[in-house]
């Protein structure tokens, strides 16, 4: 049996899609959670909209190098794994080399028409059960940090924002250390240029008081911009 008779089979669409499907009614659920206990807190209808929309926006900009290792990765694995991977778990990154190194390990490459069957369910089987651990990790530790959120909840709610931001400002302060001092790579550029024009932009913005659709869009438009910079230079 070839791989390709496996990885894009009818029976992979229908079970990634019930997946899938899964995951949109899950999300749709915790957002309609969400937004009764937003209310529950005292924000108002148009506050928790603002900060949907700048969610949304925040997103789109990490979400595009995954879209391209998902496109990639298809003609390599099939439609169907990829595309569940890479939509609810799997990390850009972690997905291509778990493959890589799981066919590597059975004497094959990741090349297309160039392994078997076993080779695809090998793959199949790292990237499911090397990612799980980020699954279970998650599990152990959302009920700790729900209960010091529901503790702080009761005492301020000043002091959620300080937790939300004192978090905000350690994975800052981790990819300030990493990325922000290789001032001569690829994401070091990346890190300056975006870091300039959101100082930039708050800047234009505190000028212009008017403009509070800025606000929304800052961390993208930083972001397309240090992108488009980098390509340009390198």
């Amino acid at each position: 049996m070839v791989y390709t008779e496996i990885c894009n089979a009818v029976w992979m669409y229908l079970w990634v899609g019930a997946l899938l499907l899964a995951v949109i009614l899950q999300c749709l659920v915790f957002m309609k959670k969400a937004w009764k206990h937003a209310l529950e807190l005292g924000l108002r209808p148009e506050q928790i909209k603002k900060g949907l929309t700048t969610g949304i926006t925040i997103s789109i900009m990490p979400t595009l190098p995954v879209l391209l290792v998902l496109l990639s990765l298809m003609p390599l694995l099939g439609v169907p794994l990829p595309w569940l991977r890479l939509s609810i778990i799997g990390s850009a990154y972690y997905e291509t080399y778990a493959a890589t190194t799981a066919l590597e390990c059975v004497g094959e490459t990741m090349k297309l028409n160039e392994y078997s069957a076993v080779g695809w369910v090998a793959a199949a089987w790292v990237m499911t059960i090397g990612g799980s651990a980020c699954v279970l990790w998650s599990s152990l530790a959302i009920k700790p940090i729900s209960m010091l959120y529901e503790k702080a909840e009761k005492i301020d709610m000043k002091l959620v924002l300080s937790i939300g931001a004192g978090c905000l400002a350690g994975v800052m302060a981790y990819v300030s250390v990493s990325y922000g001092f290789s001032a001569m790579s690829t994401k070091g550029v990346v890190f300056c240029i975006s870091f300039a024009v959101g100082a930039l932009l708050v800047w234009i913005h505190n000028k212009r008081p008017k403009a509070k659709w800025l606000s929304d869009y800052l961390m993208t438009i930083s972001m397309l911009v240090a992108m488009a910079a980098a390509c340009i230079i390198f």
